[in-house]
């Protein structure tokens, strides 16, 4: 799972207070490292922050949106870069936040676990 993708369901349990019925299943890095990339931004995005916090359900945020605003900010901002990534290499290093994490993507339909290739099928009769 890509950074983004990872930073984004992080902020959305986050944000959608889902860590307080789940909390034993997250890691403390990857709540502590969220609430930091949350509060980040909140002073450099904080129309992403308000589109996170109006929804009460993770299943209803349009993830493809939010990560398009991460990615926007990420581009501008390198302190925003770098929370980005510390967020996900603190869920990557405790393994029940990352398969919870990735669950939650399957759920909401964000996981990109691969590359997909086209294949062309000729066949001579």
């Amino acid at each position: 799972m890509d950074p983004i993708t990872l930073a984004t369901v992080a902020l959305t349990l986050l944000a959608t207070k889902a860590t307080e019925k789940i909390g034993e299943q997250l890691g403390e890095g990857a709540i502590a490292s969220a609430q930091q990339l949350m509060a980040l931004l909140q002073r450099k995005s904080p129309d992403t922050v308000k589109r996170l916090a109006a929804a009460d359900d993770p299943n209803v945020i349009d993830v493809e949106v939010v990560e398009e605003e991460l990615r926007q900010v990420m581009a501008a901002d390198p302190e925003v870069r770098a929370a980005v990534n510390a967020t996900a290499a603190a869920a990557r290093a405790d393994e029940m936040a990352l398969q919870h994490l990735t669950k939650l993507a399957e759920k909401i339909g964000v996981v990109n676990l691969g590359t997909v290739q086209n294949q062309t099928n000729n066949i001579n009769i």
